[in-house]
C-alpha cells in the first residue's frame, strides 16, 4: 500500500501545472504532487527539478507573428512532505524556490529580465472520504490555504519586477484538492484522477493573479514485475487540462491574462528497492487558447525523487 501511494505521489507531480509561468506567479507544480492519504505514521518526502520553456506568442488558439521576446524559461527547485497523522487523514507541506524566471528580449539585443526567489508555500489536510481494499478504490479531498514569504513584489536593483517574473503571488491563497484512485492489481493498471483549484487574493500592490482550475487524469502499468530484479519501472501517461482565469489590476481586469490548456505528459517511473523512486517527465501542450496576445508554452520536463521514511 505504501509503495503505491508513493507511486502516486510522483505520478501527481505533473509540470505544470500551474505550468503558466510567464502569466502567473507561484509554484509551477500542476498538482501537489499528492495522492490519497498516507498510512499512519508514515512520512514521504519528494524533491522535484522543473524546467520549461516558451518562445512564441498565441493571439488566442492561433499562433501569432509578433515577435518581441526571443525566449522565456524558468528553472524551479520543489519539495513536498507528507506525514499520515491517522489512516485518513494526512497533512501535507509544499515549498519551492526558482532558481530563475527569465525574460530574453530580441529589442534591444541582449537585454533581459529575471526574477528569482522563493515561491508561494502551501499547508493542507487531506481527508479519506471513501477505500474499498477489495475494489482497490479511494477518493479524498484536500483543503488548504497557500502564503508568500513575504507581502512584498520582489524588486532588482530597486526597480519592481513585473507580475508575470514575480516569484511568488505576494497574497494570501486558498487550495482545495481532490483524489479519486483505481488500481487493477493483476493486470498492473492503475487510473487516476486529479482535480485542483487554487484561489488567489489580492496582493499589497492592488494585483490579483487568476484562479486556476486543473483537472488531470493518469493511467499507469508496469513494466518490469520480477522479485529478482532489484529496479521496477513503470510507465505513465498523464492528459491535463487547465483553465486560468483573468487577472486584475486594481479590480480592473487585465486584458492579456486568461487563458484554456491541454497537456500530455508522457512519464517513466523507477523503483529502486522500494526505498526511492526516481521519476522522469515531459510536458508537452498540444492545445493552447489564449485571451488576446500572449506568450505561450513550449516544452517543459521535470526529474522527481521521492523517498518514504517510516516513522
Amino acid at each position: 500500500m505504501i509503495r503505491y501511494l508513493l507511486l502516486c505521489l510522483m505520478v501527481l507531480l505533473p509540470i505544470a501545472g500551474r505550468g503558466q509561468c510567464f502569466s502567473s506567479a507561484g509554484n509551477p507544480v500542476g498538482g501537489s504532487g499528492n495522492t490519497g492519504t498516507l498510512d499512519k505514521g508514515t512520512l514521504s518526502v519528494v524533491g522535484y527539478y522543473k524546467y520549461a520553456l516558451s518562445d512564441r506568442y498565441f493571439e488566442g488558439s492561433q499562433l501569432s507573428e509578433v515577435d518581441i521576446i526571443r525566449n522565456a524559461n524558468y528553472n524551479y527547485l520543489g519539495t513536498l512532505l507528507a506525514y499520515g497523522v491517522t489512516n485518513t487523514v494526512t497533512l501535507e507541506t509544499e515549498l519551492g524556490y526558482f532558481i530563475n524566471k527569465t525574460k530574453n528580449y530580441r529589442i534591444p539585443e541582449g537585454y533581459s529580465l529575471k526574477g528569482f526567489g522563493l515561491s508561494n508555500a502551501a499547508i493542507s489536510a487531506k481527508y479519506q472520504i471513501y477505500y474499498n481494499p477489495e475494489k482497490k478504490i479511494e477518493f479524498s479531498a484536500a483543503a488548504g490555504i497557500k502564503f508568500p514569504f513575504s507581502p512584498n513584489s520582489k524588486e532588482v536593483d530597486h526597480v519592481r519586477l513585473p507580475f508575470d517574473l514575480q516569484p511568488s503571488t505576494s497574497a494570501l491563497g486558498m487550495i482545495m484538492q481532490a483524489y479519486l484512485i483505481k488500481q487493477h492489481s493483476l493486470s498492473g493498471m492503475r487510473y487516476f484522477l486529479y482535480n485542483r483549484m487554487e484561489v488567489n487574493g489580492v496582493n499589497k500592490d492592488g494585483y490579483r493573479y487568476g484562479n486556476t482550475l486543473t483537472n488531470s487524469i493518469f493511467i499507469s502499468r508496469h513494466l518490469i514485475r520480477t522479485s529478482n530484479w532489484p529496479v521496477s519501472g513503470t510507465v505513465i501517461m498523464q492528459v491535463r487540462n487547465e483553465i486560468r482565469g483573468r487577472s486584475y489590476i486594481n479590480k480592473v481586469a487585465e486584458p492579456s491574462s486568461g487563458s484554456v490548456k491541454v497537456y500530455v505528459s508522457p512519464q517513466l517511473n523507477l523503483a529502486f528497492v522500494e526505498k526511492w523512486n526516481l521519476s522522469f517527465l515531459v510536458d508537452i501542450p498540444v492545445y493552447q487558447y489564449y485571451t488576446n496576445l500572449q506568450l505561450a508554452d513550449k516544452v517543459g520536463f521535470a526529474i522527481i525523487l521521492v523517498k518514504p521514511v517510516e516513522l
